[in-house]
């Protein structure tokens, strides 16, 4: 604890002197496109091979740019509308002989005509140089959901008469219905001084990795990569950061101060800091994450080019013990932990573009030495979820408590094995550019699953779009866990845009 409440006093201190980042537009500061915003990979696929690389790769800004988009008296206000319509059908187990195959194509597993109705709105206003205030706010449809959650009753809340019947009080379940379908997806405040450093103070996201497809040094924000869209926004903390700019150089230095937002209390504050180092077309980032009673993390990236036309990347994190629960593959599915052990895990890819073909590839293996090295267990227990799913299935309340505390055990891994390739093909300009194709493919070895899926993407005028293509999932070996299944989808952008 005095070792926490240190740390938290220092880094305070220390953005007491320093204060954070410059402008942002709707998806990202300037300082994030000057100085990679916390490092997200320097040289994405799609500008690996433009104009401004040919001389070589530009991996941070200029300072004097970046202060000068702190201007005065401004406000923008926009967002975006995303409208589609789509189809999906889904065929369940179908590399299976059936007895009747016709019955079985007409009787998918999901057959769903979908609606999409999605919308951002942002602020940007800057009331005084050098102060920024920014939000972004999200609504999709169903305009309304259901939340459900519980309440807690202490014992002293509750009637004398019952303190022997519930010690530990009571927790009932609670569900709200029609709760507006809205989030606060960013809402902070920059400021900066003398130059040198520059702050932010509230909920934003964190660009930490260099990583495509997978990103393990990503330890802050609040959301994964989505491998099949790995360029969609993540969701981040509430955070307060630093960002130093060492005078006369082109490195950089990043403090955080994490507070722990469901408890609220000081132990539970998480610091993180990371340096990034410039050499030539190449930066080097080191860094580290701490929370109290959590498996400390010590993270380096590693983002450039070759030859300009060609992006690299590469993550490394090591960690002493794990902070998952882990299930033996025995009758009860025994729960236990590590604690005190290296974990490792790494990253390496590469992407490339084309300008003159217009095809874009990326290419990524991922070691993640958190997952399990045998599935059997997490599969299981996945099945049992599943089934818990089904009306048609009874479970008594603490057979599907059990079951809802080990899925969302296997859930919050994400990724429940150690080995993973994914890669991506896309030509950008079939014939004309209102024509695009693209092909994504994911190979999870340790389950033995594949993941191929293929988009044709169609502008037919200016406010209609269409895309259509086939998802495929297979096993890679008989003894897989996985049946797989074919899905299409056929869906029609309609409309949207930003303003």
């Amino acid at each position: 604890m005095k070792k926490v409440t240190a740390l938290v006093l220092m880094m305070m201190l220390v953005s007491a002197v320093f204060a954070q980042d410059a402008a942002q537009t709707e998806t990202g500061s300037l300082e994030d496109e000057l100085f990679g915003g916390d490092t997200e990979a320097l040289v994405t696929p799609e500008q690996a091979n433009a104009e401004t690389q040919k001389s070589g790769v530009s991996l941070t800004g200029d300072l004097k740019t970046a202060t000068l988009a702190l201007e005065s008296n401004k406000l923008r206000i926009g967002g975006s509308l995303n409208a589609e319509l789509g189809l999906k059908y889904v065929w369940a187990d179908p590399y299976t002989k059936k007895n009747d195959a016709k019955k079985a194509f007409l009787n998918p597993e999901v057959a769903q005509l979908r609606p999409t109705i999605g919308a951002n709105l942002f602020f940007d206003a800057r009331p005084v140089q050098d102060l920024k205030l920014y939000g972004k706010f999200i609504f999709e449809f169903p305009f309304e959901k259901n939340l459900n959650g519980a309440v807690s009753i202490g014992k002293e809340q509750l009637p004398p008469s019952l303190h022997g019947s519930f010690p530990n009080g009571v927790t009932a379940p609670v569900s709200v219905n029609g709760s507006p379908n809205f989030k606060i997806w960013e809402m902070y405040t920059d400021f900066s001084t003398k130059d040198i450093a520059f702050f932010r103070f509230g909920k934003h996201t964190v660009k930490w990795g260099t990583g495509y497809f997978y990103s393990p040094a990503d330890v802050i924000n609040i959301s994964r990569i989505d491998p099949e869209k790995p360029t969609a926004d993540r969701e981040g903390p509430v955070s307060l950061r630093t960002h130093i700019v060492i005078p006369k150089t082109q490195y950089n230095i990043w403090l955080y101060l994490l507070p722990d937002t469901e408890t609220f209390k000081p132990q539970y504050t998480a610091g993180a800091a990371k340096a990034e180092f410039v050499f030539g077309d190449w930066e080097l980032g080191v860094g580290g994450w701490y929370r109290y009673e959590k498996a400390p993390r010590f993270i380096t990236t590693l983002s450039g080019s070759i030859a300009g036309k060609v992006a690299v990347f590469a993550e490394g994190v090591f960690a002493w013990g794990s902070d998952y629960t882990y299930y033996k593959d025995d009758d009860a599915l025994t729960p236990y932990t590590v604690k005190n052990k290296p974990f490792f895990q790494a990253t390496l890819g590469g992407s490339y573009s084309n300008a003159d073909s217009h095809t874009m590839l990326a290419f990524q293996y991922y070691y993640n030495g958190f997952g399990y090295a045998n599935t059997k267990a997490a599969d299981r227990i996945i099945d049992s979820a599943v089934a818990l799913a089904d009306p048609r299935n009874h479970f008594t309340p603490e057979e599907a408590k059990d079951i809802l505390e080990k899925s969302g055990e296997v859930a919050a891994m994400g990724n429940r094995g150690q080995h993973y390739i994914a890669f991506t093909v896309a030509q950008n300009k079939i014939g004309t550019e209102d024509l695009t194709a693209n092909l994504f493919q994911q190979f999870a070895i340790t389950e033995l699953e594949g993941l191929t899926t293929l988009s044709l993407n169609w502008r037919i005028f200016k406010f209609v779009q269409m895309s259509t293509g086939p998802i495929f999932t297979y096993p890679l070996s008989p003894s897989s866990h996985s049946k797989g299944s074919i899905g299409y989808n056929l869906s029609f952008k309609l409309g949207g845009g930003k303003f």
